[in-house]
């Protein structure tokens, strides 16, 4: 199953399960394990650069948000207009019930091998679960892409363990400002997200290998290139021992 609310390009390919990835990989090889795993890419149309080279004072963020919850109607969103607040990227339509994003990857300054949280539950997306790293983490294409690779165990929850996850929303955001301030315009803040309003998130049917994968030629305006996404894709594979 997948839904894309945009006028995004989909394409959508039988899964060809990796069995080398290219890059830069920041963490040790993971021997694999039999189960599920999520390759996620993200695009932008300049380079992936949490610290800009020329301003420093310019910090970026790319996240990754993820719902497990196995109910299309609820997936990540962009935090894209005031009024702000909250954790300052990602909210959803049921956010006053704690509803819509369970995990996240980030990385940027602070995180700069893209490390995974879990939002706590009924924490309205505030309090996050230690960070993990991914199976593997991975800069491509000159800079301008980012990899990951995580194992459906990471993304469980107690009300839905790995083998139970049947459908996962996901939505790829990027920011220069955390808007955190509620009483703040942030004038100079610039976002993207999936769709016109960054929240067109998209939902895969985690139960089948398969590739899912387009542009974002819709989205909001953006004009710093390093914030621009152009790419994304999701790829479910299953992962098996050695």
């Amino acid at each position: 199953m997948f839904r894309h609310r945009s006028r995004s390009t989909v394409y959508i390919a039988c899964a060809v399960i990796l069995t080398t990835l290219c890059g830069c990989s920041r963490f040790p090889s993971t021997p694999p394990t039999v189960g599920k795993q999520l390759v996620l890419t993200l695009r932008v149309q300049g380079r992936i650069s949490p610290i800009d080279a020329q301003d420093p004072s310019i910090r970026r963020y790319y996240f990754i948000a993820i719902d497990n919850d196995n109910d299309p109607n609820t997936g990540p969103w962009a935090v894209a207009f005031p009024p702000y607040g909250g954790n300052g990227w990602v909210t959803s339509r049921d956010a006053d019930r704690s509803i819509g994003v369970t995990h996240f990857i980030e990385y940027d300054a602070a995180n700069p091998a893209g490390y995974l949280y879990g939002f706590v539950p009924n924490s309205f997306f505030l309090l996050t679960t230690p960070p993990q790293p991914p199976i593997r983490y991975e800069l491509l294409d000159g800079g301008s892409t980012l990899r990951f690779v995580i194992d459906f165990g990471q993304i469980a929850t107690a009300s839905i363990p790995a083998d139970q996850i049947k459908e996962l929303n996901i939505n790829f955001i990027t920011t220069n400002q955390l808007a955190v301030n509620p009483n703040e315009l942030y004038p100079n803040r610039q976002f993207d997200g999936l769709g016109p309003t960054g929240q067109d998130y998209i939902t895969v049917d985690a139960t089948t290998d398969r590739l899912y994968s387009g542009d974002d030629i819709d989205a909001y305006p953006v004009t710093d290139p390093d914030l621009d996404i152009i790419y994304w894709s999701v790829q479910v594979q299953t992962a098996s021992s050695r």
